[in-house]
């Protein structure tokens, strides 16, 4: 399970509030990372449509005891990012995230596989 904190930054003042957000995460970086179970942790910035994400996944067992934590340390983490001029839209979100690509012998497999229904079907 995935608990993503997101906001909208501006790029006047040369995109100070990018590099403000960006330095907030790196000094909380190593308490979220010591969250126990934590399997990654993203940051995701879009040039076209402003956002700044942190995404941090962990094990469902581990997200309900963070949960119970209140996500810490994700209340300071908010409020930082809220008082950075140029950043609007403080929100959160959580959700699943899981990999769902193939390795290669499974990949490779699927697609005989689908290559044999299309000769079947003809």
């Amino acid at each position: 399970i995935a608990r993503e904190w997101r906001c909208k930054w501006s790029e006047d003042a040369s995109k100070a509030s990018l590099d403000a957000a960006q330095a907030i995460l790196a000094d909380l970086l190593p308490e979220l990372s010591s969250v126990e179970g934590v399997a990654t942790i993203q940051r995701i910035v879009c040039g076209g449509c402003h956002d700044f994400k942190v995404i941090t996944k962990l094990p469902a067992a581990a997200f309900g005891e963070w949960e119970k934590a209140d996500f810490a340390p994700e209340k300071d983490f908010l409020a930082k990012l809220g008082g950075i001029k140029g950043v609007s839209a403080v929100e959160t979100q959580t959700y699943t995230l899981e990999e769902v690509k193939l390795n290669k012998k499974d990949a490779k497999k699927a697609m005989e596989n689908k290559e044999a229904e299309a000769e079947k079907a003809k």
